[in-house]
Formats: structure tokens, sequence, C-alpha cells
């Protein structure tokens, strides 16, 4: 049974690559330039783009009976965490620094899963030797449900 579960949508990141993969695409097609790429080249790059939009175009945090967990665009790339190793304390809301960008970034504070700029949750495991860090715009929610959840 779900407990929680929400879409984060990264529309500035999925904005920029249709614009970019459009743009490289028909600059291709119509060989627009003075050296213009070869047509192939200019499809793979475009392709390459929209790939990178469906798998980053959003962010899913996800909270069942055994787990919390956070996946991309159609659940290739995810981080899990389950309940019985989350050490309750350490759950915080963690302003992200500007620099820290949008997808996956490995940080100080560990590795952090995002599709916008703001606000992320970090929750450390009992033996604190994992961190799931995801961003999000939602924490008291998320930090409810996972208090409501130990409590079971």
């Amino acid at each position: 049974m779900i407990h929680y579960k929400k879409h984060q949508y990264g529309i500035f990141l999925s904005a920029l690559l249709l614009i970019i993969a459009v743009c490289v695409f028909f600059a291709g097609w119509f060989q627009i330039g003075n050296k213009p790429a070869p047509l192939t080249a200019t499809i793979v790059i475009a392709v390459v783009l929209v790939i990178t939009f469906v798998i980053f175009h959003k962010l899913t945090i996800t909270i069942d009976a055994t787990k919390i967990q956070a996946t991309f665009g159609l659940g290739l790339i995810k981080q899990t965490m389950l309940l019985k190793d989350i050490d309750f304390n350490s759950i915080e809301l963690i302003k992200v620094p500007f620099l820290y960008g949008i997808g996956i970034r490995l940080t100080p504070e560990g590795t952090l899963y995002n599709v916008k700029l703001g606000s992320a949750i970090k929750i450390k495991s009992s033996t604190k030797s994992k961190t799931f860090f995801v961003g999000t715009d939602d924490f008291e929610t998320i930090k409810r449900t996972l208090n409501t959840l130990n409590k079971h």
C-alpha cells in the first residue's frame, strides 16, 4: 500500500532540453550555418537530448510500508532506503545551494537527486552508511508520513 506519492516536474530543465533538441534537429535538417554538421550527427544529438528529457523530466517520491524511494522519469534511475534502516532522528530539511544544480549531484551532504532548485529532504540510515537526499517542496508531509509509519 502506498502511503505517499508525489511527482515533481523539472519544467526549466525539460523546456531547455526540448528547445535545444528541436534547434539542433532543424539546424541539421536544413543545413544551417557556414559549416553545417552532418544530418546524422544532429539527429543523434537531438535523440540523446530527448532521451535525457524522458529520463529526467520528473522526480517521483514514493513511500510504502517498507521503503522510501525517489525515481527519475520512467523509473530507470532510483534511490531507495528501507524504512527499517532509517535513523528517524536524522530526518532534516536542507536548503540546497544554487551551485549544486539539477539532476544527480555528488555533494558534501551525499548524492542529491533533484529536478528543481530549492530544498531537499536528507535522511541517514541508522548505521550512517547511506544517505537518502532528494529535492522536495513537501518536506513536512514526507516527514510526518515517515514518522507515522515508524510508530506502527
